[in-house]
């Protein structure tokens, strides 16, 4: 696996690193909700956000009836951007490992294939957390529809079959692991 270019592993780096970045902005932003309310309230009902949605990453407020966003919710989308873009990070820091495992540049990347238990592990955390993201935008979308009425739940079911498909490709590697572990103990 030494041809896998750098290009995918440096790319896998730097988008870990921009989500990391987004959920420390988001963060911030959450932060200077509470310390700044005034300004914040006064950018909401500004021309600028006039019938705009307020989304961080793919989860928003979307309103039903033309009203204007709160700061509330405002507060609980950067809350659940924070934990979405968290795991976003986390998914391609996984992938950026497992590159580097496969060009035996780690301290466990001492064999040349795809089935070792740190691989196997990490691909199964990546569908973990593809799973995790649509179910905690869930819990926030039906937290917010508590406390706010013109908010209307939903989820994506998109990242939690992609999880499904990942997690089971990860239950194959974990078997190709088991078929080569066998294979080698009869040499």
């Amino acid at each position: 696996m030494k041809q896998l270019p750098r290009f995918l592993q440096a790319l896998a780096g730097i988008i870990q690193i921009f989500a990391w970045l987004l959920a420390a902005i988001a963060f911030v932003g959450l932060i200077a909700s509470f310390v700044v309310p005034g300004n914040i309230e006064a950018f909401l009902a500004s021309e600028i956000m006039a019938g705009q949605d307020f989304v961080i990453n793919g989860f928003g407020s979307s309103m039903i009836s033309g009203s204007v966003i709160s700061l509330g919710m405002v507060r609980w989308t950067m809350a659940c951007g924070i934990l979405t873009m968290s795991l976003t990070a986390m998914i391609f820091r996984n992938l950026w490992l497992i590159l580097r495992t496969l060009k035996g540049s780690d301290s466990f990347g001492e064999t040349n294939t795809p089935f070792t238990p740190d691989i196997t592990r990490m691909i199964r955390e990546i569908g973990i957390f593809f799973m995790a993201i649509p179910v905690v935008e869930l819990i926030f979308s039906c937290l917010m529809r508590l406390f706010y009425v013109d908010i209307d739940p939903y989820v994506d079911v998109t990242g939690i079959m992609t999880g499904l498909v990942i997690w089971y490709l990860s239950r194959i590697f974990g078997y190709g692991q088991k078929l080569q572990s066998d294979v080698e103990g009869l040499v």
